[in-house]
């Protein structure tokens, strides 16, 4: 169910859409995620731009999937630590410092970290499934964590602090490395194939 962009005063009830799914609330001014700790069915939420600070209320939620909370004011990810479900989740522009807590959120196969403030990321080095990540724009200096990603496809690490990235130049699924913005040894983007970079 779609209602993006839909003014406070005219969203319907969210409890009640118990049968619900699918739910995408961007760009609506909405601050309480209370109404939606009962919607159990919920596989995909998003809440990009909305002024969402506190997720206690999802943490209910374990058939979830795919979590967007990009561009808003959340700081505390600790809610979602039991959503092991999760594959997809979106940070990006928010407040968040500490992604700790999401230690057992092993299925997750994309996140998104730029633009927070995200500057250790040693807890990865356990979600052995993840495909994607995005840490543009923050103060991430190490890669160390990432080197047993087997199955890292995409990596984007523009405008961090790192400089070196001998932690995930052998990966064999890696496919993508963009690292605008970093000095250091070694280009900007490319292409990989397995551990082979293609000029």
């Amino acid at each position: 169910m779609r209602l993006e962009r839909v003014p406070l005063a005219d969203l319907p009830d969210l409890s009640l859409l118990r049968d619900v799914e699918e739910l995408f609330l961007t760009r609506t001014p909405l601050t309480d995620l209370a109404p939606l700790a009962g919607l159990h069915r919920l596989r995909v939420l998003g809440l990009r731009l909305t002024r969402v600070v506190d997720l206690s209320p999802l943490a209910g939620l374990t058939a979830l999937e795919s979590l967007n909370v990009a561009f808003t004011p959340v700081a505390d990810v600790s809610p979602l630590a039991g959503l092991t479900g999760l594959r997809s989740l979106y940070l990006t522009g928010t407040l968040v410092a500490d992604i700790a807590p999401l230690a057992a959120l092993t299925a997750l196969e994309r996140l998104d970290l730029g633009g927070t403030r995200v500057a250790d990321l040693a807890v990865l080095r356990g979600m052995k499934r993840m495909i994607s990540l995005q840490v543009t724009d923050t103060p991430v200096t190490d890669l160390t964590p990432l080197a047993g990603l087997q199955e890292l496809r995409v990596l984007e690490a523009g405008n961090t602090r790192v400089t070196d990235i001998a932690p995930v130049r052998a990966l064999p699924s890696l496919r993508f490395v963009d690292m605008r913005g970093v000095g250091g040894p070694f280009p900007t983007h490319w292409v990989m194939r397995g551990a082979r970079r293609r000029r």
